[in-house]
């Protein structure tokens, strides 16, 4: 076997570290990793773990993927870069993992539907920046979950090691079950007139959509006064109560640090839960107050986001409204009938940032019930 301290892998470590690593790295050896691979690793105690997630330590060329799976290669570096994977220069270069083939070949998959390359690119984009959010998070628990005062690197060694072997199985089931959650919730608030589809008609680049932003107000100030981890706590708080109060067909459509923004065709759906989210915030003591911003008009949607005029729209008006109010442009607020559930008061016409002329805006509340309904 292998002796750790002759092959130089207890260089660098500090003498008083140095028994806990020694028996750290005999196991390791003992498990089949040469020191080549502890060498290569930032954190050794990992490697079990990352050997059950898939890194089994033999690689393979870009191009080798691409003759396995029938991507072309060129498409396949496209692919490799919209899944966040590192840039190789020389295609022939053993940089991969033997499971990035894997990925290549559901790429491919999808592609032999027929279902456009660019769009697939914007697919694969999104899933890996939402996934890559997910799994630092997830790494967070796991390591939550087997750090305790004393434990050993070898103990952490195994137990990541466990815990992956126990948690990989469940991984795949649990992505799909969300995904095929959110496609059908996608289609549910899809805003295509269905007559269109039926007819064959193409699906129109911009939709008609009411856009919000809601901010925490204050919270940059607040920044330099709490440390970090209360700012990601106040950060997290938000998007949970966002997520409460985005019920179909309003959606969510993403959390900025200290805001949130939602979209939806029906402007009512979408006051509701601006005036719900407002509520919450102001119930939850540890939350500063919230202000929110609405607009309304064609925009697109590309790669899971929005653009167009009424999301920056929705965006300058956050910026100018007070503490607790929702502010709605002129334009918005003329797309509502009289609904008795809001009660609307003008707000006057505000000059905004990158807005060419002023904006009229108005302040919505929600009625106040009568004390027969309260």
């Amino acid at each position: 076997m292998t002796d750790a301290e002759s092959a130089g892998l207890l260089d660098g470590v500090a003498p008083s570290g140095r028994a806990e690593r020694a028996e750290l790295l005999e196991w390791l050896l003992g498990e089949g990793f040469t020191p080549a691979d502890i060498r290569a690793s930032f954190s050794p105690m990992l490697l079990p773990a990352r050997r059950i997630l898939g890194d089994d330590g033999s690689r393979i060329s870009a191009r080798e993927i691409s003759e396995q799976t029938g991507l072309e290669l060129d498409q396949l570096i496209r692919f490799q870069r919209a899944a966040g994977q590192q840039q190789v220069d020389d295609p022939d270069a053993a940089f991969f993992m033997r499971s990035d083939s894997d990925t290549a070949a559901h790429i491919k998959r999808f592609l032999d539907l027929g279902l456009d390359p660019d769009l697939m690119l914007a697919v694969v984009r999104v899933l890996a920046q939402g996934l890559a959010n997910a799994a630092d998070v997830m790494n967070v628990a796991a390591l939550a979950a087997v750090l305790r005062p004393g434990v050993s690197e070898l103990d952490i060694a195994r137990g990541t090691r466990a815990l992956a072997g126990a948690a990989a199985p469940l991984l795949g089931p649990m992505i799909e079950d969300l995904l095929r959650l959110q496609l059908r919730r996608t289609l549910e608030t899809e805003a295509v007139n269905a007559g269109e589809r039926a007819a064959g008609a193409p699906v129109p680049e911009a939709r008609l959509i009411g856009a919000s932003f809601a901010d925490l107000v204050g919270f940059t100030a607040l920044g330099e006064e709490v440390p970090p981890e209360q700012l990601e706590q106040l950060a997290n708080r938000l998007a949970e109560l966002a997520h409460d109060v985005a019920q179909p067909p309003v959606r969510l459509i993403k959390t900025i640090g200290d805001a949130v923004m939602f979209v939806c065709p029906d402007l009512a759906a979408l006051l509701e839960a601006v005036l719900d989210l407002v509520e919450a915030a102001e119930s939850d003591e540890a939350l500063p107050g919230l202000r929110v911003g609405v607009a309304y008009g064609p925009a697109v949607s590309r790669a899971g986001d929005w653009f167009g005029r009424p999301v920056n729209l929705a965006s300058r008006i956050t910026s100018v409204a007070r503490p607790g109010a929702v502010l709605v442009s002129g334009s918005a607020r003329g797309q509502i009938d009289e609904d008795p559930r809001f009660n609307w008061s003008v707000a006057g016409s505000k000059r905004l940032k990158g807005i060419r002329n002023p904006v009229e805006v108005f302040r919505v509340r929600r009625v106040a019930p009568s004390p027969a309904q309260a």
